[in-house]
Formats: structure tokens, sequence, C-alpha cells
């Protein structure tokens, strides 16, 4: 709710509360499209550079500030990211792996185990299962204190750090998302548009 402002006082539109369920879903639309299908994305979408416009006007809209951190993927890194994003939302170990590899992860043990977790807590999702009840920075920490990452190209490392910042705001808002769920059916039709699909 907008602080100060109690359900008996609300006299327009201007002093509804957000429709934060609404808010985190268009985040994701958003960046979802510019990584999957623009291959050009802010890789700090942090919530001091998401603006709500237009709220007095009664037309809320969301502006975003800050590109200082561009990043670019080729159509390679984007369609490989997009068959990842699908095979995370299916939950299919095999494929994650496999992409994983694809996309240039290099770890000293290359433990399918931390790989897979890796993926998932990078780009996808993070809840107290998953993490096994740690904060997800120490869980990361963890993972890679079991078998390190030697490599992972810069541009995945942003796209994670994407997920990772609009997740984060998801849970301040008790709004939790599965990002890549969120983002399949995006991929899906890229995937279908270029003429490949998520197993080539």
């Amino acid at each position: 709710l907008i602080p100060g402002v109690t359900k008996r006082t609300y006299e327009a539109k201007s002093s509804l509360p957000i429709n934060h369920a609404k808010l985190i879903d268009e985040l994701l639309h958003i960046h979802g499209h510019q990584i999957l299908v623009d291959g050009c994305f802010n890789g700090d979408p942090h919530p001091g550079n998401i603006l709500l416009l237009g709220v007095e006007e009664g037309k809320p809209q969301l502006g975003l500030i800050d590109y200082g951190q561009v990043k670019n993927l080729t159509r390679e890194e984007r369609l490989l990211f997009c068959r990842m994003i699908v095979a995370l939302a299916d939950d299919n170990k095999e494929q994650i792996c496999a992409l994983l590899k694809e996309a240039g992860y290099r770890s000293e043990k290359m433990s399918p185990e931390i790989m897979y977790k890796y993926a998932r807590v990078a780009y996808d999702e993070d809840n107290e299962e998953l993490t096994e009840g740690k904060h997800i920075q120490l869980y990361m920490e963890q993972l890679h204190n079991n078998d390190p990452v030697e490599h992972l190209p810069q541009q995945y490392i942003m796209a994670s750090r994407v997920s990772i910042l609009l997740r984060g705001l998801g849970h301040a808002v008790h709004q939790s998302r599965s990002v890549a769920k969120a983002w399949k059916p995006i991929a899906e039709k890229v995937l279908r548009e270029e003429g490949t699909s998520s197993l080539d």
C-alpha cells in the first residue's frame, strides 16, 4: 500500500495501491524481450533504475533508466539462451547441462549436479528448498567452493544478473517467479520464428 493512505481514503486512481503482480510480470516480459528477441539488454535493472511514472495522472507506466551496462548477444548466443530457458522451464537436467557447456561454462570438476544447480539459481529461480535455506549469494558461493567456475562468457553472466535482480525485487514485494517459466513463451516463439527448436 502507499504510505499514509488507508483503504477508506482512496479518492482517485493515483491513491490506489500498486499492483505488484502486474509490475513484476511486466518487468519480466520487458527484460525477457530484450534478451531473447532483441539480443540487446540492460544488465543492471536494480530497483533504483525502475521508475513508476504517471501515477498522479492516473496513467501509471514504467520508466527504465541507466543503460550503462548494456550487453549484446549474437544470434547464436541468443538462440542458445532461448533453448536454455525452455530446458529450465521444463526442468530438463540433461539438456540444461549440455547447453551450459555449449555456452562456454567451464569448471574445475564439471560436475553435472553443480552445473544444474548453478543454472537453476543463476537463470531461473531461488527458494528455500532450492538454495537449502541459504541466501542466494551464500548458496552460489557454496556451489563455487564445491566446483569452482573457471570460465563463463560475460554476456551470460549479465543475463544471470538480470534474472537475479528481477527475482530479488519480486521477493521484496511478495511476488516470487520462475523466470524460465515467465520467459518460456517468448523463447519458444523466437525459436519457431527463426526456424529452429529447443532441442537443436
